[in-house]
């Protein structure tokens, strides 16, 4: 599978609580017999892919990480290559190489994935994906697994698709840096008292919107998808509605994914007026337009640490604007 058309196609309805992923594939030798070859399946969602392309020539730079093979020149603009093998620290197979590779953008960040294999889109409810909880550690690339999929259909029904959590590679490269600075340079704010219920399942993003909300004041709620928000949301209604400030919802979520979240928000009469912001990997005017038809406030691309916390408190600003005038 590759080429760019077939994925600019690929457009579902808002709040249907579905997604398409490039499923790909990684071998890699068995470590309990060297002599078995074995076959990891993988998926990305096509929203965050540009296009799949051959492997092109790849320059290598000095000092890289040692994950990354170097870097491409693609119609004018140059993209860092990463090897997936060698960031999930597999040992290859002899003879198999890496002919692909997945061209992505979130973030605001172009990057390469070197691949074994992609093999063709698959469409799956969000809520089929069961979110996966791993220890972390510096050898433990199972804990960027954010969630697994038993496949149904086809030759390879009965199996597990795993999807890697991106974000956590991006980190890994440094290219967080920038904005790890921007949240510590922030001026630390009074705390307010105020709530804000944070639903991202990457621990990476989770950490760096709780360290900015922290700075600016904020209590922070978190939970790791939109069933779990859902839950904790009607808990923090309960016990003290007044106080919770904001919705802070990613688009990519195991169980039920963002736009669905919020769908069930804002059909809530309890829930609908409190402020949404989805604060997401995936930019586009696509994205911009799904959020509006729900009703959300704004939409903001990971990860600006400033123009988040400026989007939250225009947010916030409106509300008591809108308060205020069915009062008076």
């Amino acid at each position: 599978m590759s080429g760019k058309t077939e994925i600019e196609n690929l457009v579902l309805q808002v709040g249907t609580n579905q997604m398409e992923l490039v499923d790909f594939r990684i071998f890699q030798v068995d470590k309990n017999n060297p002599d078995k070859v074995m076959e990891g399946i993988y998926g990305v969602n096509v929203a965050k892919v540009i296009e799949i392309i051959k492997l092109p020539e790849i320059t290598p730079v000095p000092n890289a990480n040692p994950f990354q093979d170097g870097v491409v020149n693609l119609r004018g603009i140059v993209i860092p290559i990463i090897n997936l093998a060698r960031w999930m620290r597999v040992t290859e197979p002899p003879g198999i190489t890496s002919s692909q590779v997945i061209v992505t953008e979130f973030s605001n960040i172009r990057l390469g994935f070197l691949v074994h294999q992609s093999v063709q889109i698959r469409r799956v409810s969000w809520k089929d994906i069961v979110p996966i909880n791993l220890p972390s550690s510096a050898t433990n690339k199972d804990s960027s697994v954010v969630g697994t999929i038993k496949l149904a259909e086809g030759p390879d029904a009965g199996r597990v698709l795993l999807i890697l959590d991106f974000e956590s590679i991006v980190e890994e490269m440094g290219l967080y840096s920038r904005q790890e600075h921007d949240i510590e340079s922030l001026p630390k704010q009074e705390p307010t008292g105020k709530i804000v219920l944070v639903v991202d399942d990457s621990g990476v993003a989770r950490n760096m919107i709780s360290k900015a909300l922290d700075k600016d004041g904020y209590r922070v709620a978190l939970a790791r998808n939109g069933e779990e928000g859902l839950a904790l949301l009607g808990q923090l209604w309960a016990k003290s509605p007044e106080n919770l400030a904001a919705i802070i919802s990613d688009v990519e979520m195991p169980v039920m994914d963002g736009y669905s979240f919020v769908r069930k928000i804002k059909e809530n009469p309890n829930w609908k007026n409190i402020p949404v912001i989805m604060n997401s990997s995936m930019s586009g005017t696509e994205n911009l337009r799904k959020g509006r038809e729900l009703g959300i406030e704004e939409y903001v691309v990971k990860f600006e640490p400033q123009r988040f916390l400026e989007a939250l408190n225009a947010a916030m600003a409106r509300r008591r604007e809108r308060t205020e005038a069915l009062k008076g």
